[in-house]
């Protein structure tokens, strides 16, 4: 049976500082088997809405670190389908150890009490293991561990998903682990907010350019870019992506 067809909307490609005036990291996976999203950064509500994914019809959220910009947007999106869509469609959480209770604080702080209500959608929290993939329906998510910062649980994600791989970098500095993360994948999303000039916890163009032939992957596009590499898109070998574009897999 020849595998379905997947597509990828880049809801949102920017860093934490909206360099660019990109939003926070967002992708949105779709196939017959389901839709999902790879991060959830705070701004991420606002960026499905300008390309018509309805956060209602999301069954999957999986998060790649703690950071706000990656996982900030998940309170917004419980708000929406408890208060504006009134969603009946499970959720499933999946992110690093303490993803509930960093959601569950969040939400509180930004609308108090909005978590201790009844939704009236089941939620499922589960928690990334680098030992142990996940397989969610015909879903299957691998996390690889990154540097970033002082995190011991950042991850690089590997999905599996209707006959295709999608890797994703997270935000991370090189490391090995990024190899077998790539290796065969239908698309590489890569974090690249720096040029030429490393900086800790983040990749850089030129090693990325450097390392590229080690990765394996059949595609890969530039994300997370700060403002060096945004003044730089008309010099680069490397395919980037940007807000609102779409990947046909």
């Amino acid at each position: 049976m020849a595998s379905t067809s997947v597509s990828l909307c880049c809801v949102g490609t920017g860093d934490a500082f909206g360099s660019g005036g990109r939003l926070n990291s967002c992708f949105h996976l779709h196939s017959t088997a389901g839709q999902m999203l790879i991060d959830c950064g705070c701004s991420s509500l606002i960026g499905m809405q300008r390309c018509g994914v309805i956060p209602a019809e999301i069954d999957t959220v999986v998060i790649s670190h703690l950071h706000g910009d990656h996982f900030g947007g998940i309170p917004y999106l419980l708000l929406e389908g408890k208060y504006a869509s009134q969603r009946t469609r499970p959720l499933t959480l999946i992110g690093p150890p303490g993803l509930q209770q960093r959601v569950e604080a969040a939400a509180d702080a930004l609308y108090p009490g909005m978590v201790d209500k009844k939704f009236n959608f089941p939620i499922k929290y589960l928690a990334l293991d680098p030992k142990q993939p996940l397989q969610i329906n015909s879903l299957q998510v691998e996390c690889f561990r990154v540097k970033h910062g002082s995190s011991k649980h950042a991850y690089g994600l590997r999905v599996g998903v209707a006959g295709k791989i999608i890797g994703y970098t997270g935000d991370t500095e090189w490391t090995d682990n990024l190899i077998p993360l790539a290796q065969g994948s239908d698309l590489l999303i890569a974090e690249c907010f720096a040029y030429d000039d490393p900086v800790p916890s983040h990749l850089d163009y030129r090693t990325l350019l450097k390392q590229r032939s080690r990765l394996g992957c059949r595609k890969l596009v530039l994300t997370h870019m700060g403002p060096e590499m945004l003044a730089r898109l008309d010099q680069l070998e490397l395919d980037t992506v940007t807000d609102g574009d779409t990947i046909k897999l």
